[in-house]
């Protein structure tokens, strides 16, 4: 199949006038490099960029064949995005069986919308393939393992230009944007390179705008952290299951002591037999303020079973569930029903199936009923809501369980924030890397493990 021929080159192509200045950069950017990673804060307009130089390359004889990539939850987003900013270029959803799938691949469609897990299943005929002029991944951070299957079978996507965006380029280490690279272009980066020797080589390609730098005028998150203390069957349930969890943990694998980490944290949430939870006053006391339509709350956790607890106690208030388990048209119905509603509405959503792709910028507040191991993926949910647009300030509010295993992992996970600062906002230095296995020993509060020389060991699990 052939490939594009170029008309012109895409430095000269028009870029539409309604985008705003730092968005016109972006799509510069992009047209003018065939290797590129878009890294601009959430809320920024990434995917519209995107989309307007795919529709400069379709439309200028500079493409033919596009192919973009993204997590389930997000495939019928982009093919909605697509019909508001490039209306006169056909997408299609990868869609079906395998063989229809197949097909797909190999049809001249100008835009191609797959996901992830349909890569890695597909990834043996797409490696013998037709070559795709531009090849796009949407939360890019979702082949940072460089080892993993994902991340190898789209590196085997036949291409001449590599496209990629991500709010979060970096959540756990530096090897993150290592293993993007890896994508984007082939040997630019080692496994194990310094904050320096990372931000010297991906310079080229690299293109990060804050909040803060391009939209003076966007109200800002007003974030509240509140303390509460566990109380009568919560907090003997919460002491019982510590002293349990920690008998016994001195030679624990990183699996067992992440296990009980996880049951403590549920029951900083909940008590499920006497059904006592202190965040839940304080969530109710919160919620019984609601008047207007304009009060939309988006209730974050981590985990499903918490959210279907709260739901199940929130009957008298207008509340929709949102996370994983929904099908894509489910999904989207209660996101309509949100936006839509003329009612205090509140929605409650798993942090993982909300935290990338969404648009939820009516929210007036965002509670954090727990926090999620790492800080750049919560604040990547809290962005969903911060973006241009909106006009109002938002307000955060974080739940947090004192004396308890809470305390101790806020503490660990302040040091995950400086190391995205480190490496992606453009500091010199590299903070530690996070939550080791020495750490988790730490939040549950054992001695530093020691070899059998009886020195103390660093574990980089």
């Amino acid at each position: 199949m052939n490939l594009a021929t170029p008309t012109c080159p895409p430095s000269t192509l028009e870029i539409p006038e309604q985008l705003r200045e730092y968005q016109r950069s972006g799509v510069a950017f992009l047209l003018e490099r065939d290797s590129a990673l878009l890294a601009d804060e959430m809320g920024l307009g990434k995917t519209v960029q995107i989309i307007v130089a795919v529709k400069l390359l379709l439309t200028s004889g500079n493409a033919t064949r596009v192919l973009v990539v993204v997590p389930r939850a997000l495939q019928s987003n982009w093919v909605r995005e697509f019909s508001v900013w490039a209306p006169d270029i056909l997408v299609r959803r990868v869609e079906g069986r395998r063989s229809n799938r197949i097909s797909m691949y190999y049809l001249p469609l100008p835009v191609i919308v797959a996901t992830y897990d349909q890569i890695l299943n597909d990834s043996d005929e797409l490696d013998n393939g037709p070559k795709f002029d531009v090849v796009i991944l949407d939360e890019a951070q979702r082949i940072k393992n460089v080892a993993s299957k994902t991340s190898v079978a789209c590196r085997g996507i036949p291409r001449l230009r590599s496209w990629t965006l991500t709010g979060t380029p970096l959540e756990n280490s530096p090897d993150d944007i290592v293993s993007i690279f890896a994508f984007i272009r082939r040997g630019l980066l080692s496994q194990g390179a310094t904050s320096a020797e990372i931000s010297k080589e991906i310079v080229p390609y690299f293109l990060r705008r804050t909040k803060d730098e391009v939209l003076s005028g966007l109200p800002p998150i007003i974030v509240q952290t509140i303390e509460l203390e566990l109380q009568h069957y919560q907090l003997y349930a919460y002491q019982n299951e510590w002293e349990r969890c920690t008998q016994g943990l001195e030679g624990a694998s990183y699996a067992q002591m992440f296990a009980a980490i996880t049951k403590l944290k549920q029951l900083c949430n909940f008590e499920p037999s006497s059904g006592e939870s202190v965040k839940f006053e304080a969530l109710q006391c919160l919620l019984e303020n609601l008047s207007t339509p304009s009060d939309k709350v988006i209730i974050f956790s981590q985990y499903v079973r918490t959210l279907k607890w709260i739901y199940d106690r929130l009957r008298n208030f207008s509340v929709r569930l949102y996370h994983g388990g929904l099908h894509d048209t489910e999904r989207e119905e209660v996101l309509d029903w949100f936006k839509t509603s003329n009612n205090p509405s509140i929605l409650l959503m798993s942090l993982k199936a909300g935290g990338v792709g969404l648009n939820l910028q009516c929210a007036s507040t965002v509670v954090l009923y727990d926090q999620w191991w790492n800080p750049a993926v919560e604040k990547q949910a809290i962005n969903r809501a911060h973006r241009f647009g909106r006009l109002t300030p938002l307000h955060v509010i974080r739940f947090l369980a004192l004396d308890t295993i809470e305390e101790r992992i806020a503490s660990i996970l302040t040091s995950k924030t400086n190391l995205f600062d480190a490496y992606v906002e453009g500091a010199e230095s590299a903070p530690v890397l996070p939550l080791n296995k020495d750490q988790l020993r730490v939040i549950l509060r054992l001695p530093p493990q020691r070899s059998s020389s009886g020195t103390d060991t660093e574990d980089k699990e």
